[in-house]
């Protein structure tokens, strides 16, 4: 199934917010010409969905991306890992820094 989606691990972590491992993938190749993060859970994610996925701005690097998923949240209770927040916070169907004024 990777090889097909034209993913690229680009990370593997533990996800303290869900108590899990998960892998982090760069989607290339769309048929659009974006790239999207994805994010496969070892033992479910939020609501138990095993993936994760949302858009990657244009102008991010490999590097931003990295960058916003090793930022940990500074609120031990957080519900979500930083890489959601974008879209489960502020409904964003892509990545963005959520900690910076818009």
């Amino acid at each position: 199934m990777t090889e097909a989606r034209n993913l690229r691990l680009i990370a593997s972590l533990h996800c303290c917010e869900y108590q899990t491992d998960a892998e982090c993938f760069i989607e290339d190749a769309l048929p659009w010409g974006r790239r999207r993060l994805v994010v496969r859970y070892d033992n479910g994610g939020c609501a138990g969905r095993r993936e994760f996925v949302a858009g990657i701005p244009d102008d991010w690097s490999e590097q931003d991306v990295m960058d916003l998923l090793l930022s940990p949240m500074k609120d031990p209770s957080a519900p979500y890992p930083s890489w959601e927040v974008p879209v489960r916070a502020f409904g964003s169907p892509k990545l963005l820094r959520w900690w910076e004024p818009r």
